[in-house]
C-alpha cells in the first residue's frame, strides 16, 4: 500500500507555468511541424493504435464536419478513459481526497478560463466559427490539462496524455481518430 501524502504543490505549480506559456490554438489551420507529426505519432502509439496517417483541418467549417464524422472512432476516447480512471485511482491512493479534488478543480477552472479566451481569439482571427465550437475547443483542451495533471500526479510521467498536452501547447487542437487517422486541427 502506497502511503498518503501531502499534495505537491511545486508539481501542479510546474503544470500551471506550462499551461500559461503554452501557444493555445496558435497554429490552427497552419501546415504541421516535425513536431507536430512526431508528438501526434506519439500519442497515438501510447494509446496502442502504432502508426496512423496524420490529417489536418484547414478552418473551422472543417474541424466542425469532422468532429460530427460518422467514421470517429470512439476507442480513442474509451484508451483514454480507461487509462485516465486507472491514473485517478493511482493519484487518489497517493493524496488526501480532499486537497486532490480541490486542488484539481482550482486548476481546471482557472486553465478553462485561460484556453476559453485563446480559443475565443483563435476563432476570430480565423473567422467562421461556430460559437459552440469555441466552448467544444475550450473545453477538449482543459480536457488534456486535466489528464496530463492526473497523470503527473499519478507519478506517470510517461503517458499520452503528455504528448497530448504537447500538440495543445503547439497550437494544435487534436479532434481525434477518423478512420485510419488521427486528425489535428
Amino acid at each position: 500500500m502506497t502511503p498518503v501524502v501531502a499534495l505537491p504543490g511545486s508539481l501542479l505549480e510546474s503544470l500551471r507555468a506550462e499551461v500559461r506559456t503554452a501557444s493555445w490554438f496558435a497554429a490552427l489551420g497552419e501546415p504541421l511541424t516535425e513536431g507536430d507529426h512526431g508528438d501526434a505519432e506519439a500519442y497515438v502509439a501510447a494509446l496502442g493504435f502504432g502508426v496512423m496517417e496524420i490529417g489536418v483541418a484547414r478552418d473551422w467549417p472543417e474541424a466542425e464536419r469532422l468532429l460530427k464524422a460518422p467514421d470517429w472512432t470512439p476507442a480513442w476516447w474509451d484508451r483514454e478513459e480507461s487509462l485516465r480512471r486507472t491514473l485517478l485511482a493511482r493519484a487518489e491512493a497517493r493524496y488526501p481526497e480532499r486537497a486532490l479534488w480541490s486542488s484539481l478543480t482550482e486548476f481546471t477552472t482557472e486553465t478553462g478560463d485561460l484556453v476559453h479566451g485563446k480559443a475565443a481569439t483563435a476563432a476570430a482571427r480565423m473567422g467562421n466559427a461556430a460559437a459552440a465550437s469555441i466552448h467544444v475547443a475550450a473545453g477538449a483542451a482543459s480536457q488534456a490539462v486535466y489528464q496530463l495533471a492526473v497523470a503527473r500526479l499519478a507519478g506517470k510521467a510517461a503517458s499520452p496524455f503528455e504528448s497530448k498536452f504537447r500538440l495543445y501547447a503547439a497550437g494544435r487542437w487534436p479532434l481525434g481518430i477518423l478512420g485510419p487517422r488521427l486528425v489535428l486541427f
